[in-house]
């Protein structure tokens, strides 16, 4: 009876086979993990874009419960604070057919002068 030599290579079958898995493990993790960065990011992006809009209608609504504008339509600028820093905000009041008001409110361009957002509606 002759015996046979051991098998050798073993060892380098098995850390294939194991960098292989890690690759897989690591590929199906990245997958989620760049997508949850992505929403995250574009979430962000958003609460950033409507942080100054929500609180320059929020002023502009706050206003209107004062009284009503001098004029329809009517438009008025006010800047507020941000996380970014302060930006300007022109608010546009209109009236419906109906007896309502909507309110608007966009960043300012540098051409657009409007006058201040007045304290009150109210007539003294």
């Amino acid at each position: 009876m002759t015996t046979r030599p051991p098998r050798r290579g073993y060892a380098m079958v098995l850390v294939l086979v194991f960098i292989a898995l890690m690759l897989t493990f690591y590929g199906v993790a990245y997958r989620h993990v760049a997508a949850a960065v992505r929403i995250e990011t574009a979430r962000t992006l958003q609460q950033q874009l409507a942080e100054g809009s929500v609180h320059a209608i929020a002023r502009g609504l706050a206003l209107l419960q004062t009284g009503l504008p001098p004029q329809d339509p009517y438009t008025c600028a006010t800047t507020i604070d941000t996380s970014t820093g302060e930006r300007s905000f022109t608010v546009s009041f209109s009236s419906e057919s109906d007896g309502t008001w909507t309110v608007h409110a966009r960043p300012t361009l540098p051409p657009d002068s409007s006058e201040p957002m007045p304290e009150t509606f109210a007539t003294p």
